[in-house]
C-alpha cells in the first residue's frame, strides 16, 4: 500500500480497515472484500475522493461514504435468502457516486432543477465509470446489471435520464466524455436511464437484486451520516452552512 495514488494510499487504506471493524467484518472478510473492490479503490479518481475537497454528505468524504455503503453493501449480500452476485452488488456500490465536482456549497447555478446534483449525479457516475473502469464492462449482461444499479440506486428518487444528442442540452459536468463510449454501453445508458420515463426523468428501482441491495445500503449509511439539520438541508440547496470554509 505504498506511495501516493491521488492521495495518501496508506492512509486512505486506514480508513477502509476502521470501516470493516465499525461493521466487525472478520479478517477473511476484510480480505475477501477487499480483492473485489480493490482494481477501483486504487484508481486515481477514487482516491482523489478521500481528499477534503469531496465531502459528500456533512464532512463525510466521498470515498469514506462510497467505502462504508460497500462494507454494508457486501453484509447485506451475505445475508441475502436469494442468490446475488456479491462481486457485482460491490462493483454498483464503489462506483454509483462517483459524480465529477464536488456538490456541497460549488455556488454553481442550474437551469432547470432536474439538471442538479441529487437527479444528475448518477447518470454522471455512469459514464465516469464505464471510462474509468472499461473492463468491467466488457460483458454485455455484466454491464447491464452494473449500469441499471448505478443509475437507479436513488429510488425512489428519480435520475435524469439520457438522450443522444448533439447538444449539450443535459448540462453535465462530465458530458464531454460520453464521446469515449463504446456504441454499445453509449446505447445501453440512453436505454436503462429512459424506462419508466417521465419527461425528462426515469423513475424505477433497478431490475436486479444487486442493484437493490446497493440501494439499501445506500439508504442505510446515509442516514448516519447526516448529523445536523445543516447535511440534510443540503440535499435539497446544495448549500452545507456547517462546512462552509
Amino acid at each position: 500500500m505504498q506511495g501516493k495514488v491521488g492521495g495518501n494510499v496508506r492512509k486512505n487504506k486506514d480508513i477502509y480497515l476502521f470501516y470493516c471493524d465499525k461493521y466487525g467484518l472478520s479478517t477473511k472478510e476484510r480480505k475477501n472484500l477487499f480483492k473485489m473492490i480493490k482494481s477501483i479503490y486504487f484508481h486515481k479518481e477514487f482516491q482523489r475522493r478521500f481528499g477534503e475537497e469531496f465531502k459528500h454528505h456533512g464532512k463525510t468524504t466521498l470515498s469514506e461514504h462510497i467505502i462504508e455503503d460497500t462494507i454494508v453493501t457486501y453484509m447485506l449480500c451475505k445475508k441475502s435468502k436469494k442468490k446475488v452476485n456479491t462481486e457485482l452488488a460491490v462493483k454498483i456500490s464503489m462506483m454509483h457516486d462517483l459524480y465529477t465536482i464536488p456538490w456541497q456549497n460549488n455556488d454553481i447555478k442550474k437551469s432547470r432543477l432536474v439538471l442538479r446534483h441529487g437527479f444528475a449525479h448518477p447518470l454522471e457516475a455512469a459514464i465516469n465509470s464505464m471510462v474509468w473502469f472499461k473492463k468491467e464492462f466488457n460483458n454485455s449482461i455484466k454491464s447491464e446489471i452494473l449500469l441499471d444499479g448505478i443509475l437507479h440506486h436513488m429510488y425512489p428518487l428519480p435520475v435524469l435520464s439520457y438522450k443522444d444528442s448533439k447538444n449539450n442540452e443535459l448540462e453535465l459536468f462530465n458530458y464531454d466524455m460520453i464521446k469515449k463510449l463504446t456504441p454499445r454501453n453509449k446505447a445501453l445508458l440512453e436505454k436503462l436511464s429512459n424506462k419508466y420515463k417521465i419527461g425528462s426523468i426515469s423513475l424505477c428501482r433497478s431490475d436486479y437484486l444487486e442493484g437493490r441491495i446497493m440501494s439499501r445500503a445506500d439508504k442505510l449509511v446515509s442516514r448516519k451520516q447526516l448529523l445536523c439539520t445543516d447535511d440534510v438541508l443540503a440535499l435539497v440547496t446544495g448549500v452545507n452552512n456547517s462546512i462552509a470554509s
